[in-house]
């Protein structure tokens, strides 16, 4: 009898060391207070795999992106394609990695970005997240989202870059949410993701594959990165995107336009001080008076926070009659005498920061030449130049460009040198 009880615990032994070998070294209970990690293998899932963290790379973070950095889903489409292939890179993020990673890839392939969020948001602390995310999953719901894109507009897009991290063994079910709210049929789907032991996504991947009926997921190339390497992988994502054969070409280049020539004057508005800085440089290489466009009431971090919905500037994007921004001043000392006006500004749900429409609105551009610059974390230039122009309605606009929010100094001159400005 002995025996075959000593016999009975080393084989329940060998099989917990089964499972083990299967799973992550360091899987934990989402209900401990410590860092929870992400459980492995597909074949592990079950009803009662309380062992297995919701929450696969992404951990709760402090860190908030303003709205001059950091894109937000826009019902705008940019009209940057990698040889006439329209892309959209759209993802979900609750710590920020997938963030990063998204806004990566949107760089390096000039697809559109888009990012969904649960109408209700998840909480920042991990466990009461990892609890949700479970119940999510075990009740199959589909959370309501928030994400501005239209049937017609996903209907432009030919290529797909998925981007998630890893939960109870699959998709965020914020996720199933938007696979079912679209037709993916003739398109292609590139999966990218975080985790924390899955690398193989785990049932994510097949879920996809699923939900996306007719569309053709390649999910032998998806990119899979650990969570706490992120950070230092983004040469990875990039090369990953070019591996695939998805690179941005280079802009057409802009019509043969008479050089402006006179007295130039840079007009900028700048949130959080990246659009200051590229208005410094372009001002410094012209040797240019500024104007600095200020709101009466200043936008607080708190303000600028778009990852909150209850935020001033998610409130005022949702509702364009808060757009009307009253500033300390409309009015750029010696206007009359300015030929040439550079007017910067950060990007915001793809358009100009609405900050800077009272400005437009109330100046004369007849007789000047206007040259919009502006700072983004991904998104182009798009079309808010030629919407700040209609807007205007005076002045010759030229096309302008887009820098990141942390450009070179060199390359914002070099591109002043290149405007040929007498």
């Amino acid at each position: 009898m002995q025996i075959r009880r000593l016999f009975a615990v080393l084989l329940a032994a060998v099989m917990v060391l089964t499972l083990a070998a299967c799973g992550t070294s360091n899987k934990q209970d989402p209900s401990d207070n410590t860092k929870a990690q992400e459980t492995t293998a597909a074949g592990t899932e079950s009803s009662d795999s309380a062992t297995a963290s919701a929450e696969t790379s992404e951990q709760p973070s402090s860190d908030t992106s303003d709205a001059e950095t950091s894109e937000q889903p826009s019902s705008d489409t940019s009209d940057t394609e990698t040889a006439e292939n329209k892309i959209l890179v759209v993802y979900f993020s609750w710590s920020g990695h997938l963030d990063s990673m998204a806004h990566w890839v949107a760089d390096e392939t000039g697809g559109d970005l888009y990012r969904v969020t649960a109408k209700d948001p998840y909480p920042d602390d991990y466990n009461q997240t990892a609890d949700r995310a479970k119940q999510e999953q075990d009740n199959d719901e589909r959370p309501e989202i928030m994400i501005d894109l239209t049937e017609e507009q996903m209907a432009q897009y030919d290529t797909v870059f998925f981007g998630f991290p890893v939960w109870w063994y699959d998709l965020p079910m914020s996720m199933w949410t938007f696979l079912e709210s679209y037709d993916f049929s003739g398109k292609t789907i590139i999966p990218f993701f975080s985790h924390e032991g899955s690398s193989n996504g785990a049932g994510a991947l097949p879920t996809i594959e699923k939900l996306a009926e007719g569309a053709t997921v390649r999910s032998d190339d998806a990119l899979s990165i650990r969570g706490g390497s992120v950070a230092d992988s983004e040469e990875d994502v990039r090369e990953w995107v070019q591996g695939l054969g998805y690179r941005k070409t280079a802009q057409t280049p802009q019509e043969e336009l008479p050089a402006p020539s006179g007295k130039p004057l840079v007009v900028y508005y700048s949130a959080s001080g990246n659009t200051g800085r590229v208005a410094e440089y372009v001002a410094d290489e012209l040797g240019a008076d500024t104007f600095e466009i200020i709101p009466v009431n200043v936008y607080s971090d708190e303000d600028l926070n778009w990852r909150d919905p209850s935020s001033r500037v998610n409130q005022e994007h949702n509702d364009t009659s808060l757009q009307d921004i009253e500033l300390v001043s409309t009015e750029a000392p010696n206007w009359s005498e300015y030929d040439v006006v550079l007017i910067g500004y950060p990007i915001w749900w793809r358009e100009a920061s609405w900050v800077v429409n009272n400005f437009i609105k109330n100046n004369d551009f007849t007789g000047k030449t206007v040259i919009p610059f502006c700072t983004s974390s991904s998104s182009g230039l798009g079309d808010s130049g030629i919407h700040l122009a209609e807007m205007a309605g005076t002045g010759t606009w030229l096309e302008g460009i887009r820098f990141t929010e942390n450009p070179s100094e060199d390359s914002v001159r070099e591109w002043v040198r290149g405007l040929d400005l007498e």
